[in-house]
């Protein structure tokens, strides 16, 4: 019963996007054939290219190379249908005549609608076209694009309003900042909790009530007496964006508006939520029941809320986003088959900068001194506060870096304290430094890590320094060889004790090595610095090939399609439902595209932050009882590289296998993969540039003794 399986498949795609039109009025029908309608659209372009003017027009009449190709095809395959149809229409015939039913054995009226929507479908057009090809060429050009283009859209424009990739963590400082906010209010409302019921139990006494006073650069809990705390904005600098000495002044007037405002939400935000919390608790203590709001979720939302205005502030007075509206820009201009370039900019589009962190507010806590009145009520409040949380069940994401790291080590019971018993060795803590080392990205107070981009630095630093020394040393070469020959030559031998020569001599016993050493650089440079960060437009081109295969292959089988709905229900059977899936294909495989390389952006995210997290707890089993020299170290590092390139590899083939296991949901089709080894292909080249090293100046191999030919007895 494969039909019923493609005909549910069918209508649950319809009523999500029947359920998406109406959530937001953004995806309807109309705005995805805008979105597929654009003139700059490369993938629009490129089916213009290959099929010409019915892909804009599908009436079109204007004759084009494969239309006239597609014309004889048509012709012959609706001439083999009409013989198929006349075989099984005498077939059936006989057999109405031999049973007395014209519809018997499961055949309905509908096997005649069928057969004419089937003949209909695949007569030829006047551009050669059928109208089966025709259909299947339009759900390409309008559906398929045109929801690609709309997920595109919405990556742009939420990378425009400043969300990243994945979520970063919220700097340590900036949640003590919140925190420290948070219990000034949980003082306050506290305080003038247990102060109203004694006013209104005892009357009004001298101590005044906490209140919230607004200063030129902050604010203050008081009651004039005692004070539950204090937060102000930190000191501007006109040039902190530059870090020149002598830099020009820079206008910070938006930064310190964002600072205020954020400030003032940051306060608003965690007020509200304070109150709720004494509120809930005096509830509790009075009837016995009830549940306290999570007070670390509040935190944490308040201080990320805080980061995400002042980064976002940040970045543009930094110029720091041009990159990130240019890929917009690009992006809606050219439509989703540029995504796959923009990988390095859609990876680093606002990722937090120091500024940021730097820009928290400068808080101080309760003060000892001053009458606070009675602090039963505020001992209490703190005290469940506290309780709660020990067990919030706030999770941060991957990555955050937290200011209480472990236990006290001396406590047994807690594993991580036997972690650093066994990390002990000196070596084995300076390799893990070296491994998990934050280089390539800008991100502050985060232990997130990108293997791409960290590889992509490295690369760059390994090239450079390769270069540099590769000049440096053959200068040295040059020196030594003008220092030894000639009249100044001799002059300068004689008054070095030809010390020249000998320094020459040194040059030139250790070139071999020394070009061996610098070659091998240079291959592993060229391999992380320029092949690595194009796997994933390799990857990307690669899906863009298997869509065009896609394409292809549905227009010419669309035909066929139509002819399989010619002949009576149980002649046919179940195999016009192979076409439905290549049309349902046609239709999600470019969203699935832009969702493979989103989701393949965010593993390599999240595999690179886990590879950091237990790279030390591994290189404490494995040398436990071992002694970690310098050989160890170049071993782990060369795995740790290694590790780091080959999960990049393997994780940005997501965007070439991902479209084909959600169609395979359908039902499953044949994968056609026409670029699969291309990425291979790519790193062969470096891989033959490494192969050349043996050829390296100045090294020599003995060839191995050959006997004795053509009856010589091998004396010489």
């Amino acid at each position: 019963m494969k039909w019923i399986r493609t005909l549910y498949a069918s209508v649950l795609v319809n009523l999500l996007w029947a359920s998406s039109a109406l959530a937001d009025t953004a995806v309807s029908f109309d705005s995805i054939e805008a979105a597929a309608k654009r003139s700059t659209d490369l993938s629009r372009q490129l089916l213009v290219m290959i099929f010409g003017d019915v892909v804009t027009n599908p009436l079109s009449t204007n004759a084009t190379m494969v239309g006239q190709l597609f014309f004889i095809f048509n012709g012959i395959v609706f001439v083999l249908a009409v013989i198929w149809f006349l075989l099984i229409s005498l077939k059936h015939i006989t057999k109405a005549g031999h049973t007395g039913k014209v519809f018997g054995s499961g055949a309905t009226p509908m096997a005649v609608v069928t057969t004419v929507a089937g003949f209909l479908f695949l007569v030829p057009t006047v551009s050669g076209w059928s109208l089966a090809q025709l259909v299947f060429l339009w759900a390409v050009s309008v559906m398929g694009i045109g929801s690609a283009n709309l997920m595109t859209d919405k990556i742009a424009d939420l990378m425009k309003s400043g969300y990243s990739l994945v979520m970063q963590p919220v700097a340590p400082q900036t949640v003590s900042s919140a925190r420290a906010i948070y219990e000034m209010n949980l003082c306050m409302y506290a305080t003038n909790a247990e102060l109203s019921g004694m006013y209104s139990q005892y009357g009004k006494s001298d101590t005044p009530l906490m209140a919230i006073k607004t200063t030129t650069e902050g604010f203050e809990i008081t009651n004039g007496s005692a004070s539950c705390g204090s937060a102000r904005l930190p000191a501007s600098s006109k040039n902190s964006l530059t870090g020149w000495l002598f830099a020009p002044d820079v206008n910070t007037d938006a930064i310190e508006s964002a600072q205020r405002n954020a400030m003032n939400q940051m306060q608003n935000t965690l007020s509200q939520n304070a109150s709720s919390f004494v509120t809930a608790l005096l509830n509790k203590q009075k009837n016995g029941g009830g549940t306290l709001p999570d007070a670390e979720t509040a935190i944490q939302q308040a201080a990320r809320t805080y980061e995400d205005s002042i980064n976002a502030v940040v970045n543009a007075q930094g110029n720091g986003d041009e990159l990130a509206t240019a890929m917009t820009t690009e992006l809606k201009r050219s439509g989703w088959l540029s995504l796959g370039a923009w990988y390095q900019t859609f990876a680093t589009a606002n990722q937090k900068v120091s500024d940021a962190v730097a820009l928290k507010p400068v808080v101080s806590g309760q003060s000892s001194l001053g009458d606070i009145g009675v602090s039963d009520t505020l001992n209490n409040v703190m005290t469940a506060y506290q309780a709660q949380l020990q067990n919030s069940p706030y999770t941060p994401p991957l990555g955050t870096q937290t200011a209480k790291k472990t236990q006290e080590a001396a406590d047994s019971v807690d594993t991580s304290a036997i972690f650093v018993g066994i990390l002990g060795s000196p070596m084995q803590r300076f390799t893990n430094a070296i491994a998990t080392y934050d280089i390539g990205s800008a991100q502050v107070n985060s232990n997130q890590m990108n293997p791409l981009l960290k590889m992509k630095a490295i690369g760059d630093y390994t090239l450079g320094g390769a270069e540099i020394s590769f000049g440096l040393f053959t200068a040295a070469k040059v020196a030594a060889q003008v220092s030894t020959q000639g009249f100044w030559g001799k002059v300068i031998a004689a008054f070095s004790g030809n010390a020249t020569e000998g320094f020459a001599a040194i040059l030139d016993a250790v070139s071999p090595a020394i070009y061996f050493i610098l070659f091998m650089l240079f291959a592993i440079g060229f391999s992380l610095s320029i092949y690595l960060p194009l796997i994933p437009f390799i990857f990307w081109l690669s899906a863009a090939a298997n869509w065009i295969v896609s394409v292809l292959v549905g227009s010419t089988g669309g035909s066929l399609w139509a002819a399989t709905h010619i002949g009576t229900e149980e002649e046919k059977g179940s195999r016009s439902a192979y076409g439905y899936i290549f049309l349902i294909d046609a239709q999600i495989r470019p969203m699935l595209m832009v969702l493979g390389f989103a989701f393949a952006s965010l593993v390599i995210v999240a595999i690179g932050t886990l590879l950091n997290m237990l790279f030390g707890p591994v290189i404490a089993n494995v040398q436990a009882s071992s002694l970690t020299g310098i050989a160890s170290i170049i071993g782990l590092l060369m795995i740790y590289a290694r590790t780091c390139t080959t999960t990049v590899t393997r994780v940005f083939a997501l965007q070439v296998t991902m479209p084909d296991y959600v169609i395979s949901w359908l039902g499953g089709r044949e994968a056609a993969s026409i670029l699969g080894g291309m990425a291979e292909s790519a790193k062969s080249i470096f891989a033959g540039f490494s192969h050349g090293l043996q050829r390296s100046p100045g090294v020599k191999f003995n060839s191995k003794p050959q006997g004795p030919k053509n009856g010589e007895d091998g004396i010489k």
